[in-house]
């Protein structure tokens, strides 16, 4: 879809940001674990990655060789979630970060989007301060916390899944307000819309209790072998929260997950309340509104 593109850094170095591809595996999970030992996605996404036709998985070569790569995907409402952005530690400082934004606002412009936002750890001042470059600011600090699943683990309760788009609009947007307006999976943070609503739906990710008047989204954007996530619930939190600890042992997933703004306390009391426990460090997402 998007060609190469080739940036010029002096007479003796040369950076191409180009679409990777399949034979690029390798190399790009190389990648990953050089520069993100602890946090490895790429050998369980790859496949995907190349295959999004509408965003793209990138990777950046300095000189003809591998060295960085990148994935900038388009959700649902349309805007661009930028991810998985890895340089390997030795060639840090040569501008190849700022080659794969340069490379992303082109696509984003290309596609008129409207808003790109990303995530990092509250501490990963190189993360941050790139992104400032680009003139993304702060839009939200996030807590996340976790919870061991085990066999026979939660209850089921009275939930069925909601199929139609329409419906699971009209119960997931009323609790944006609890929510402060985001909803996550896998890292990944979403604005709360109707097109996501609609989107989580058609992927069986819906359930309603109307015996209770509970609603909870709930499943995985990419290996959901990994972690049951919560996006949002509403109505009774120890209801939402035992069906997705019995939904998860159903599958066999060994790990409950939730993420949710610092500062909306009483969605972190109930998680505390029913066992789950935090991340030693917060997260933070930064975005950009274009024009």
């Amino acid at each position: 879809m998007f060609s190469y593109r080739l940036i010029s850094t002096g007479d003796s170095m040369t950076i191409v940001v180009r679409m990777a591809r399949p034979e690029d595996r390798e190399k790009a999970l190389w990648v990953e674990s050089k520069s993100t030992p602890n946090l490895r996605y790429l050998p369980f996404v790859f496949d995907m990655f190349i295959d999004d036709r509408v965003g793209e998985f990138s990777v950046v070569e300095l000189d003809g060789e591998i060295a960085a790569c990148g994935k900038y995907t388009i959700v649902p409402d349309g805007t661009a979630w930028l991810e998985t952005l890895r340089v390997i530690p030795e060639k840090q400082g040569f501008g190849l970060g700022k080659a794969l934004y340069e490379h992303w606002f082109e696509l984003a412009r290309a596609q008129g989007v409207k808003a790109m936002r990303m995530y990092t750890g509250i501490d990963n001042v190189v993360s941050s301060g790139l992104a400032e470059r680009y003139g993304l600011t702060l839009q939200g600090t996030f807590k996340g916390a976790t919870l061991p699943v085990h066999a026979g683990s939660g209850e089921r309760g009275g939930f069925v899944p909601v199929p139609d788009p329409k419906v699971a609009a009209d119960l997931l947007m009323p609790l944006a307000g609890d929510w402060l307006g985001w909803l996550v999976m896998n890292r990944t943070f979403y604005r709360l819309s109707p097109a996501l609503c609609a989107d989580m739906a058609k992927r069986g990710m819906v359930y309603r209790d109307e015996k209770t008047g509970s609603v909870v989204a709930l499943g995985a954007r990419f290996m959901p072998e990994q972690a049951m996530h919560v996006g949002v619930w509403g109505g009774d939190p120890d209801t939402c929260l035992r069906f997705a600890h019995w939904k998860a042992a159903e599958r066999g997933v060994p790990q409950l997950s939730c993420y949710h703004e610092a500062t909306a306390t009483k969605i972190g009391k109930e998680l505390a309340r029913n066992g789950l426990k935090f991340d030693a460090s917060d997260y933070i997402v930064k975005g950009i509104y274009l024009n």
